[in-house]
């Protein structure tokens, strides 16, 4: 295929980079296409990733490394300019798409040559030729995309509360929390299937027994779709479930697994730390067993171990009725999480509820945390992800008494003040931590730990409430910008009554 300028009549423009890159992939494929296969295999630097650009499965464009490398720019230049792509697509799956775009747009590329043009590898283009497979492109892409992207319900298998609580099912906004046999009525619709599952529950069958049976040759799917629920539900005692949008599925599973994290780390705030960190979910490893071994200077062998349950044991009863209680947070912690996920659906949520949801995932993987240094640089993350202060601990200080001292009562005595707490935990605990000023590992830290849980637990008992007043009554706030909307809300803060 050659260039000219004949059938527009103009002299040729600068190209964007799309059309260029599409340019310099469909030369390469036509010059290559009359190459022996041994000569074009050999050009590959390895044999099992040939240097080509799929169309559907088995057919393909060979190209050389040039082709290659103009589909990959493309593929990151588009990667970087889209965020509903990087919201909803695994940047690997991503690559794939679009390099089956970029195949789909060369094979219907003639039809975008003049129509007496017989042979493509002589045919004369000019640059709107490269408009139209651009075009082509980002249509072909959008087209793959969309197929890639189904609407699922995400299980998020996980421990809170003991059975014997009778806590019921719940949701935290998008989030809904189902004790394990609720999930399995509600989700399990195969009678065959259920009657199976519903064997291994009650004690009937062991679930090895069922796994023999499921992967037998010749065995039932019903069998085999039973066992793979239970292996997937495993010990946990609770399912978290949130409906994914428009998703492809590996992404939609990594982003379903932070929301339920989240909602279970708002949970969380409502119980002390030693409480709370008992609420686990599938994939996340905080809860810490170990078994234990040692030899005497005799040579006798020394054993032991240590573990902490999962899920959280009270009173018969008591935690149903605590959790009850503790709704009116729940509903705002809720509020303020929808907003976040509707925002990250495929671009970004609103300032105050991004920072108010990072701050959390900080909060929470400080008090999983199993070191006290790294836990006091996570807290110091969360202050400062949380109040905005770019790093500021004046501005952090004064965040933090406008949200817990908003009349700025005096500090009674012997109690440690919100300044002095703040820099225990940021300047002094954070800062010199993270930058090498004091040695962390191995020392005792462990009263900073405990003063940053009590300064960020209590900040965001004061910030989402007020954060989901914002949200339900005063949305423009959080469309102003940054600045001016952190100084109204920590005005809304201080004057609370």
């Amino acid at each position: 295929m050659a260039r000219s300028n004949k059938l527009s009549g103009r002299k040729s423009s600068p190209k964007r980079p799309a059309e260029k890159l599409l340019e310099t992939v469909v030369e390469d494929a036509i010059q290559t296409a009359t190459m022996p296969f041994k000569d074009w295999w050999a050009l590959s630097p390895s044999p099992l990733v040939p240097l080509a650009i799929p169309v559907s499965p088995g057919r393909q464009y060979r190209v050389t490394q040039t082709g290659v490398d103009a589909a990959h720019e493309l593929t990151q230049q588009t990667w970087r300019a889209r965020e509903d792509f990087r919201q909803t697509i695994i940047r690997e799956k991503f690559n794939q798409l679009s390099f089956t775009a970029i195949g789909k747009t060369i094979l219907n590329s003639p039809t975008h040559l003049p129509k007496d043009v017989e042979d493509m590898k002589t045919a004369l283009v000019d640059d709107d030729f490269y408009v139209a497979l651009a075009a082509d492109y980002v249509d072909n892409l959008k087209r793959l995309a969309d197929q890639a992207r189904p609407d699922v319900d995400r299980h998020i298998p996980c421990d809170l509360f003991h059975s014997d609580q009778r806590v019921p099912a719940f949701s935290v906004g998008p989030v809904e929390f189902r004790p394990r046999a609720d999930w399995i009525d509600c989700f399990v619709t195969d009678s065959v299937e259920r009657a199976h599952i519903e064997q291994v529950e009650t004690g009937a069958q062991h679930i090895e027994d069922l796994r023999r049976q499921a992967l037998a040759r010749g065995s039932a799917r019903n069998l085999y779709n039973a066992w793979s629920v239970l292996s997937s539900l495993r010990g946990f005692a609770w399912v978290a479930t949130i409906r994914m949008t428009g998703h492809e599925l590996s992404q939609s599973h990594f982003k379903a697994s932070i929301f339920a994290g989240l909602a279970i780390d708002a949970i969380g705030l409502r119980f002390q730390v030693e409480d709370a960190r008992h609420f686990t979910k599938a994939g996340r490893q905080h809860l810490f067993a170990e078994d234990r071994l040692a030899t005497s200077i005799n040579g006798a062998f020394l054993r032991g171990s240590s573990v902490q349950m999962a899920g959280l044991g009270s009173k018969p009863g008591a935690l149903a009725a605590k959790m009850a209680a503790e709704r009116p947070f729940l509903d705002a912690a809720g509020r303020v999480l929808e907003v976040y996920v509707q925002g990250r659906q495929a671009g970004r949520a609103p300032h105050l509820v991004e920072r108010w949801a990072n701050a959390l995932y900080w909060f929470g993987e400080a008090r999983r945390e199993a070191s006290d240094f790294m836990a006091v640089v996570n807290y110091g993350c969360a202050a400062d992800v949380l109040s905005g202060a770019g790093g500021k601990a004046v501005a952090m200080t004064k965040f933090a008494e406008a949200a817990l001292n908003p009349k700025g009562e005096p500090t009674p005595p012997g109690s440690l003040s919100i300044a002095d707490a703040v820099t225990k935990v940021y300047q002094e605990g954070r800062n010199k931590l993270v930058h090498g000023e004091v040695s962390g590992l191995l020392e005792d830290v462990a009263e900073t730990r405990s003063i940053g849980d009590v300064l960020l637990a209590s900040l965001f008992d004061a910030v989402t409430d007020e954060l989901a007043k914002i949200v339900a009554s005063r949305p423009q706030i959080l469309a102003t910008d940054e600045k001016h909307a952190y100084r109204a809300f920590q005005e809304r803060l201080r004057r609370r009554s």
